[in-house]
């Protein structure tokens, strides 16, 4: 199920690219390889993540050369800024307004794209207030994602990032406080994804917990 715990997942996706170099593949690479450094770094597994790192930014410029993943390719060029900050936080000064400038193109070209929002999201929860950073923010940001994830038509249950969007918006109003937004976000996964161990035995348990 958690796809982005899983590096091997990389490894075999690789493979297939190599077999048969589509555009489609490349990008369930990429996207792979995104959730897999997200929780490498959130494990504080820096030097495990450093050369998933310097794998996912050669695939993002692969990705640049399709333009149906223009917006996807500027979302995740947000992303490696904001990992090569986690990497090293000293670097946050020279970075962290390239990851601004680089969010600002990826909203540009890719509003109607949940990836484009997690991003955003991402960057409002985590920056400075001076430099635009907010918790409320940030969870409006999610729920756009989500509302984009869902539109058109049902989101597969397994559709890990959709699963993971939810847990970070979760995650997000716990941290502000609301544990009664949290607790029926992480409801809303299990609604799509019962068996979702981490959020079913761990996350939906504590936030009930401290509403007791």
């Amino acid at each position: 199920m958690a796809t982005w715990r899983c590096g091997r997942r990389g490894c075999d996706l690789e493979g297939q690219y190599r077999r048969d170099p589509e555009a489609c593949t490349l990008y369930t690479l990429a996207e792979a390889r995104y959730g897999y450094i997200g929780y490498l770094l959130g494990s504080d597994q820096k030097n495990a993540a450093r050369p998933v790192v310097v794998a996912f930014a050669a695939e993002v410029e692969q990705l640049a050369a399709y333009p149906e993943y223009r917006a996807e390719t500027e979302a995740f060029r947000v992303a490696l800024l904001g990992f090569r900050m986690g990497l090293n936080t000293a670097r946050a000064v020279i970075l962290g307004p390239k990851a601004l400038k680089q969010l600002e193109t990826a909203m540009e070209v890719g509003k109607g794209s949940a990836a484009v929002w997690i991003e955003k999201a991402n960057s409002e929860a985590h920056m400075p207030a001076f430099a635009g950073g907010s918790k409320e923010k940030a969870a409006e940001s999610f729920r756009e994602a989500l509302r984009l994830f869902e539109a058109g038509g049902a989101v597969p249950a397994c559709h890990w990032r959709y699963l993971n969007t939810i847990v970070l918006s979760g995650k997000l109003l716990e941290r502000m406080g609301d544990y009664r937004g949290a607790r029926e976000t992480y409801l809303r996964a299990l609604r799509r994804e019962p068996d979702f161990q981490w959020v079913r035995d761990e996350l939906l348990p504590e936030v009930e917990n401290k509403l007791k």
